[in-house]
């Protein structure tokens, strides 16, 4: 059983319909449900949730009810409010726009994504309820859901999801026992200082650290590790700390820095290979730093392994014709396999319902609905206790959370992909 408050329905149909229907409910509000409910003979509950002689089937009529009060109860116990940026006060349902629907797609994605897994959770008898809230992007009206009845009683908080937000709403919480999900922001924990925050979303230091020990694994006596820095933003984000932790996983390494190819051309190694990490996502550096690999690579026999920032996934490197040669890795935070027979399950009955396309958020809002929901179900108020302790492996996310006083609960897991034909594949 879900018990939504608000009433933000599964519908079928495409995002300007769900999102005008979302946009009444949480602006008008709502009555109760229609529910549909089984009058039992057996009122002391003996038989519930099995399947009563076709003589003995009882009654079934519509009417505003809730469900049996067992239920009822554990639905409080589970309750959940759901903080999402829809931005309804920018909209008028009645002059609904795409550019509307664009601004409100993270919200809609995650809230659907979200919504199907506590579904799926309470067709196994587990009962949950769900409150959902618009955070309208804007900091000085967290302040005031923070405060507000609508969170007042709820086990567990998901969201808001832009880094202001949840510092505003994080701040003015007055009750620190309950926890936080930050869903979808990549931002360092330790810059939100919220001890009761759950950061989903590995930040750039994790994946930094992931590829230290991925380097390290693959270093071999006689290679050289090779650190490019640049200048620009992503690069600088990425190698911060990286030879600091290269070297807490293997002592040994031999590595050198260097910030230009001439520099990075005199430390190359013809004895081992060059194990080359570079954080650029600039278009103007990849090309320079990619061509003279490739020039080195035919005019003496170097051998390359190249290791990069995990926005690679997103740039095209096929313009680069032995680009594959140097057996590129990188991080990611998704394993999603589209092959996998739970994804296909879950992208036929997410278009059934919703007639649109899975994003990236409606894949984490399923992951974030099915762990988060099921650690309420099976532990109550003790929850929280078990998240260092209970891994997870959803159909986009893994979970993997250590646990700082200062910051909460941070997501360890990453995965890697190496480059294949013409993209990055999973390992």
């Amino acid at each position: 059983m879900i018990s939504v408050q608000n009433h933000l329905l599964r519908l079928n149909g495409n995002r300007f319909f769900l999102l005008a229907i979302v946009s009444i409910f949480l602006f008008l509000g709502a009555c109760s449900p229609k529910t549909r409910v089984l009058k039992s003979p057996d009122v002391s509950g003996g038989n519930v949730g099995g399947t009563l002689p076709k003589e003995e089937q009882p009654e079934i009529e519509d009417r505003e009810a809730p469900v049996d009060d067992i239920r009822k109860i554990e639905a409080a116990k589970n309750s959940v409010a759901l903080i999402l940026p829809f931005q309804l006060d920018k909209l008028v349902p009645s002059t609904l726009s795409k550019e509307d629907v664009n601004r409100s797609a993270i919200a809609l994605d995650f809230y659907q994504g979200f919504q199907l897994g506590l579904d799926e959770l309470a067709q196994k008898g587990r009962s949950f309820s769900l409150h959902v809230v618009d955070s309208r992007d804007n900091a000085s009206h967290n302040q005031s859901i923070a405060q507000s009845e609508a969170v007042a009683h709820a086990a567990l908080i998901v969201g808001p999801v832009f880094p202001k937000e949840i510092i505003a709403f994080g701040t003015h919480h007055p009750n620190k026992n309950v926890l936080q999900v930050n869903p979808l922001a990549a931002t360092k924990a330790l810059e939100f200082n919220l001890p009761n925050l759950v950061s989903l979303t590995p930040s750039i230091n994790v994946h930094t650290k992931a590829m230290a020990e991925r380097v390290a694994r693959d270093y071999k006596t006689g290679d050289v590790v090779i650190i490019y820095n640049t200048a620009d933003n992503d690069g600088r984000q990425f190698l911060d700390g990286f030879l600091s932790e290269l070297k807490t996983a293997n002592p040994t390494v031999q590595v050198r820095s260097v910030s230009s190819i001439p520099q990075l051309n005199e430390q190359l190694t013809l004895t081992g290979t060059n194990l080359v990490v570079a954080g650029t996502t600039d278009k103007f550096q990849l090309r320079a730093f990619m061509s003279n690999l490739e020039s080195k690579s035919v005019e003496e026999f170097y051998m390359f392994r190249v290791y990069g920032h995990p926005l690679w996934d997103r740039i095209d490197f096929s313009i680069y014709n032995h680009f594959s040669d140097f057996q590129p890795v990188i991080t990611t935070e998704s394993h999603l396999k589209s092959w996998a027979k739970g994804v296909k399950e879950f992208k036929d009955k997410y278009y059934t319902l919703y007639g649109v396309q899975p994003s990236d958020h409606s894949y984490k809002g399923y992951d974030a609905a099915r762990y988060f929901g099921n650690l309420l179900a099976k532990y109550g108020d003790n929850y929280r206790d078990y998240i260092t302790k209970e891994k997870f492996e959803g159909l986009f996310s893994t979970y993997a959370f250590d646990y700082n006083q200062g910051w909460g609960f941070v997501n360890q897991a990453v995965s890697f992909k190496s480059y294949q034909g013409a993209s990055f594949q999973l390992n």
